[in-house]
């Protein structure tokens, strides 16, 4: 009896000791020196240099990636063993005291944080590296700007040597394993409004984008391809636009009685389809209140065109607070729309200039189409005030 309390006291003692001995290794982290930073290419290979102090020479050696707790530890490879991923080997030069990991291929998502590792009798010894990918090629991202609608060209320009290698446009963080060609030399696009042109001579590929769409907007990169090493790349950064013409409108309507928006556009458009859009109307999502030559689904918005005056007007009857919200007015046309901004007030007080008008009130606005070579659209805004 006593000698089975004596062996359960201490079996609980050897427990708490084990269950100390566990909690301190994995809070105390021993650290050699400060971080180094290393920073390389995709496609190319790297060397991670990892010194240790004499007396490690027959020590294990590995490299842990992310925080590399116990519990979490994420080896991408250790000495005297195959990696998982092939494209990581160690090789240790005892004499030097320098062992060398070498990650071929290297890709985006191969950056973050790493420890170079000594195993050892208790806590292991660590330093700590931060490893940075790049694009091979460089230089600072190139902005450029489109608007909707229109055809817009993206060049490129590569160094002599490359005139005869295929060339891509990719878009998005452009990984490998993830990688997004939305058109390459020789082949055609998917999307059939992207297509690529080479000038060897003037070593300058062009990207041509027609009816350029909001959800174009974007980071791209363009590719030139390489056999033997990795791929050069040049940033674009492209941002679409709607032309927007003037400064917002304020007009002010009243629940229950009818506004009238008046929509200028310019010589040429006279007989060009004009229609109301709500919303955000963006290519694939244009929600059209009312166009001209067919009736709206929401009987109390119609649309009359002055053609001699050059006037298209949208009449809406008995306004809703259900009516709060973005429309744009707009001519249809080959080309880029061109927006005018309106903000329609709604409020619950009816109000009249004349205490004998019998006729509802009618708030309206002009909106002028200020630019010559674009189509003439108008956006409105619907508020609502209690």
């Amino acid at each position: 009896m006593v000698l089975t309390q004596n062996l359960d006291s201490y079996l609980s003692k050897m427990f708490r000791m084990c269950v100390v001995l566990l909690f301190f290794s994995s809070i105390c982290t021993v650290v050699v020196g400060a971080p180094v930073t290393v920073i390389g290419h995709t496609g190319e290979s790297l060397n991670i240099r990892c010194t240790y102090e004499s007396g490690y020479e027959s020590n294990p050696k590995y490299l842990c990636k992310g925080e590399c707790n116990i519990g979490n530890k994420v080896i991408m490879v250790k000495s005297g063993s195959p990696a998982e991923d092939q494209r990581f080997s160690l090789s240790d030069d005892r004499t030097a005291r320098v062992f060398t990991v070498t990650i071929t291929d290297l890709r985006l998502e191969d950056e973050g944080q790493y420890w170079c590792g000594v195993k050892r009798t208790g806590t292991d010894v660590y330093s700590e590296i931060v490893l940075l990918v790049k694009h091979v090629g460089g230089g600072a991202p190139v902005i450029v700007t489109g608007y909707r609608g229109e055809r817009f060209d993206i060049r490129c320009t590569y160094e002599s040597g490359y005139e005869s290698n295929p060339k891509y446009l990719c878009k998005g963080a452009c990984n490998i394993g993830n990688k997004v060609i939305v058109v390459k030399s020789g082949s055609p696009a998917e999307d059939q409004r992207f297509s690529l042109s080479d000038n060897t001579t003037a070593r300058v590929f062009t990207v041509t984008i027609t009816d350029l769409r909001l959800e174009d907007e974007g980071q791209y990169w363009c590719g030139v391809e390489r056999s033997l090493s990795a791929d050069v790349y040049s940033e674009i950064l492209l941002l679409v636009k709607m032309v927007v013409v003037g400064a917002p409108v304020k007009v002010t309507g009243h629940t229950g009685e009818r506004a009238d928006i008046r929509c200028t556009y310019e010589s040429g458009y006279e007989s060009n389809p004009k229609y109301l859009c709500k919303g955000a109307c963006n290519f694939g999502n244009k929600v059209i209140v009312v166009k001209s030559g067919s009736p709206a689904e929401d009987q109390r918005f119609s649309l009359s065109d002055n053609t001699t005056a050059r006037v298209f007007t949208i009449t809406i009857t008995e306004l809703r607070p259900a009516d709060e919200g973005q429309y744009w007015c707009g001519v249809k046309r080959t080309g880029t729309d061109v927006y005018s901004e309106i903000l329609l007030l709604v409020k619950q007080e009816p109000s009249y200039f004349s205490t004998t008008e019998t006729n509802p009130q009618s708030s309206s606005i002009t909106v002028s189409d200020q630019n010559k070579s674009t189509d003439a659209v108008s956006e409105i805004y619907i508020c609502v005030e209690d």
